[in-house]
């Protein structure tokens, strides 16, 4: 099989979450769907602002229940499209990570959709694995008491998007990678983000990472 000189400095996480990630217009067409019950639910008693708060609420509990039942990769292959090539072609271990960033990178993409961003053109799409990239990456940085405030997020992610995204998007990508394995080395078990992090962790890291992605996109 030929190789791809393009996807050869791609970070293997990333090239195996590109393998699983769902399509943007399907996430798209999904979170305006959720946006337009929400409207004729509250309209008459809540303006379009705090409609879409509550919105965006429900997409981040949803994603978080998503990811906390995630567990491990080869359980969930006859449902999540191209998971079985991702672990055919990377490894159960890369495939779990993926799996996890899956969810929060769709999660971002709705959050995003839901402020007035368009999913289906590349820089959005770009913007949207930068972060949730930084949100895994600076949720890392809260455990090692270096709380991180939504302001200081912000500021992050706008000094990573002033060069070329998809260098960013690589870049990111590989330190993402390298803090799910130290999760693995420090738990010392068969490397499974659903089994190193745990159910609570797991939904709470998911929780956090659009709890991020929101502020940014909100400002």
């Amino acid at each position: 099989m030929a190789e791809h000189p393009k996807d050869n400095d791609k970070p293997v996480l990333l090239q195996a979450i590109e393998l699983i990630l769902a399509n943007p217009a399907d996430i798209r067409r999904e979170s305006l769907n959720l946006q337009h019950k929400f409207r004729e639910r509250y309209s008459e008693t809540q303006s379009e602002d705090d409609i879409n708060i509550l919105v965006l609420d429900k997409i981040i509990s949803n994603y978080s229940y998503y990811t906390a039942f995630v567990g491990g990769a080869t359980a969930l292959t006859g449902i999540v499209p191209g998971l079985g090539t991702a672990i055919a072609t990377f490894g159960g271990a890369t495939a779990d990570a993926a799996l996890t960033m899956k969810y929060q990178i769709e999660m971002t993409m709705a959050i995003a959709t839901i402020l007035g961003h368009n999913i289906e053109i590349e820089e959005e799409k770009r913007l949207c694995l930068i972060v949730a990239g930084l949100g895994a990456i600076s949720e890392t940085a809260k455990e090692g008491g270096k709380q991180i405030t939504a302001k200081a997020f912000v500021k992050m992610t706008k000094e990573y998007l002033k060069g070329a995204s998809l260098q960013a998007v690589k870049e990111i990508f590989k330190k993402v990678g390298l803090t799910f394995t130290r999760k693995a080395a420090e738990k010392a078990i068969p490397f499974g983000v659903g089994v190193v992090i745990g159910f609570t962790a797991n939904k709470g890291l998911t929780w956090y990472v659009g709890n991020k992605a929101k502020a940014f996109f909100l400002v």
